[in-house]
């Protein structure tokens, strides 16, 4: 015999399961869920990106009708190999055109395959998911997020405007879509915001085809949307941080980029590029004893091994910063690494010649000529790089100033 006392303590809350259950289970981006996915998306931001599929692989399998791990784990895959081309670099990202070049690097064919079968299995569970749930706008951001995903991969991979161009603009048709029914859906203001801006700053040879096709957008508008998904997002406000971070570098707007810079590398303290981010735009700013300071940092914590820094290639970075150093008016600090270059026997033929050059010139101004004979010695003796034999012989050859 069933009691009183059950209907009153249990009927109600198996009432509130009821009633409750349906929206849980049409949400994707609830609140367990997007607490889970901030570890992963740690691991990306400290350059981790073994770490990060591994994590996303697990939580797919705790997630298993969830669109959002398979994704993440081909985010990670494209992450990985735009690191391994070196090309998370913001000089590049400033660079009119510079993904229309050729990477000169194959993205190997199993992570490319893998690639391609992670994200459609992200668009078959979010299929899945609005078959359940008819509109359901969780499902269709993700759908988006898929199009965001190819339209990246296409652009920065394969080097192509056009088919960028296209999965953009699905994407951008779905997240618009969305905040057109809830302004208050952030994350979809990521997309949204990014195609607006593209689109109104294409290279002027693409602009003209985008119109003819309809596409349009707009960069004030742009900005706005990118705030909005930087501070209202759930899943986006840092990739939309970073985006504001090199647009304003992009627009000039260098205490803006250097602001979201050091909120990044405030949150990532390992990570090296947010580093070397806040360094390239304090030079920007004219603040060179500063983006000095900060680029000897960076060399400092990669010669310590610390974390991410340990994964600079050393052996090319010192001569890089060494000219960087020249640049912004700091001979000695350059002479230290230049120095560093030549004696580390890992450091490769070309770096080590022209080391070699540079750390003569730069004695030769400090009047050390014969430290500076020294190092012109050793180009006569190495391959030649850049006229190194010719600059060796000009000063070998030039009487000594009594």
């Amino acid at each position: 015999m069933i009691r009183p006392w059950f209907f009153r303590a249990v009927l109600p809350n198996f009432l509130l399961l009821l009633a409750t259950t349906p929206a849980l289970a049409q949400s994707l981006r609830y609140e367990a869920y997007v607490s889970e996915t901030k570890e992963g998306s740690a691991y990306l931001y400290l350059l981790e990106y073994e770490k990060a599929f591994q994590f996303f692989t697990e939580l797919e399998q705790r997630h298993p009708e969830h669109p959002g791990p398979p994704l993440a784990q081909a985010v990670s895959l494209w992450l990985r190999e735009l690191f391994a081309r070196q090309e998370l670099n913001l000089d590049h990202f400033l660079s009119p055109g510079y993904f229309g070049k050729d990477s000169g690097r194959e993205m190997p064919a199993a992570d490319r395959q893998a690639y391609f079968d992670l994200i459609s299995r992200s668009r078959e569970l979010a299929e899945r998911h609005l078959e359940r749930y008819p509109g359901n706008m969780d499902a269709r951001y993700y759908m988006g997020a898929v199009e965001g995903a190819l339209g990246s991969f296409a652009l920065t991979i394969d080097r192509s405007y056009l088919r960028a161009l296209k999965h953009g603009k699905k994407a951008y048709q779905y997240q618009k879509a969305i905040i057109e029914e809830d302004p208050e859906f952030a994350d979809s203001y990521l997309a949204v915001g990014t195609y607006e801006y593209v689109l109104d700053n294409l290279p002027w040879y693409i602009k003209w085809i985008a119109r003819m096709a309809g596409y349009r957008g707009n960069e004030e508008r742009g900005f706005e949307y990118l705030i909005l998904a930087a501070t209202q997002g759930k899943l986006v406000y840092n990739e939309a941080r970073i985006l504001l971070m090199i647009l304003y570098m992009r627009e000039e707007e260098y205490e803006y980029s250097y602001q979201v810079a050091s909120q990044l590398h405030d949150l990532y303290p390992d990570n090296f590029l947010f580093h070397l981010n806040q360094a390239q735009i304090l030079e920007k700013l004219g603040r060179q004893d500063q983006a000095a300071e900060a680029y000897l940092e960076v060399v400092r914590l990669a010669e310590e091994g610390h974390k991410t820094y340990q994964t600079i290639p050393l052996q090319t970075f010192r001569y890089t910063m060494g000219n960087k150093l020249l640049e912004l008016g700091h001979p000695e600090q350059a002479l230290l690494l230049f120095k560093a270059a030549t004696s580390d026997p890992k450091t490769p033929s070309r770096e080590k010649v022209l080391s070699h050059v540079k750390a003569g010139g730069i004695l030769v101004l400090q009047g050390k000529r014969e430290e500076a004979t020294t190092h012109y010695e050793q180009v006569e003796r190495l391959e030649e790089f850049e006229d190194s034999h010719k600059a060796a012989r000009e000063f070998l050859n030039k009487p000594s100033q009594q």
